[in-house]
């Protein structure tokens, strides 16, 4: 994942030719497509005809994006259309029809990377829906060390594949990356105030 649009094409085409060659059983190479980018379904869908083609699996996490601001003020100032969804509901249209594509196709991998509750529950009533199994290893939720545990422990309590993914490096280079995703999930409606009610209640049963 490049992160920034303006360097995404040379991270697609290194992670699609890691895929072509490391793929082959199963997915080893994931890439990471942000879903609030209008432009990301359609990428899917053309890399999953040439892994037909070529006979390699996709591997892909999906996440909705934090560069939003940054992505729209480059662009005005470049001059050229802005990459990213215009609010969003879009946003969350093209989450879910990325996760929908990726459980209904074969030889394609999926880390749904998201806490949102309602993106969570959307996958875990596809498993349903196509009597998959919770544990298909095809099939992973996560959630960032630290933040949206209630969905993380619930999901891996009734059986589905769970991981908590955290930054590893020097203090100065992981912190910028800590701090966006903290503004990212102010930036959704209630979630802050959700995560310190959820802590008050935690640590009232703790009795602490």
């Amino acid at each position: 994942d490049a992160e920034e649009s303006w360097m995404q094409d040379a991270a697609d085409d290194l992670i699609e030719s890691m895929m072509e060659k490391y793929n082959k059983e199963k997915a080893i190479v994931f890439g990471t497509l942000q879903m609030y980018r209008w432009d990301r379904l359609d990428y899917l869908k053309a890399l999953y005809g040439r892994a037909m083609q070529k006979g390699f699996y996709v591997g892909m996490k999906l996440v909705r994006g934090a560069y939003m601001e940054k992505e729209r003020e480059r662009a005005e100032e470049k001059g050229y259309p802005s990459p990213i969804c215009k609010d969003k509901k879009e946003t969350d249209a093209n989450f879910d029809a990325a996760v929908r594509f990726m459980t209904e196709n074969q030889k394609m991998a999926l880390y749904c990377g998201s806490h949102n509750e309602e993106s969570n529950y959307y996958l875990m009533q596809l498993i349903a829906e196509k009597n998959l199994d919770k544990n298909d290893p095809s099939i992973w939720f996560g959630q960032l060390y630290g933040m949206s545990d209630h969905i993380s422990f619930n999901l891996a309590a009734n059986g589905y594949n769970v991981t908590k993914y955290l930054p590893y490096g020097p203090v100065r280079d992981v912190m910028p990356y800590l701090i966006r995703r903290a503004e990212e999930n102010t930036s959704v409606a209630g979630q802050t105030n959700r995560e310190l009610s959820l802590l008050k209640t935690e640590k009232l049963r703790r009795k602490l």
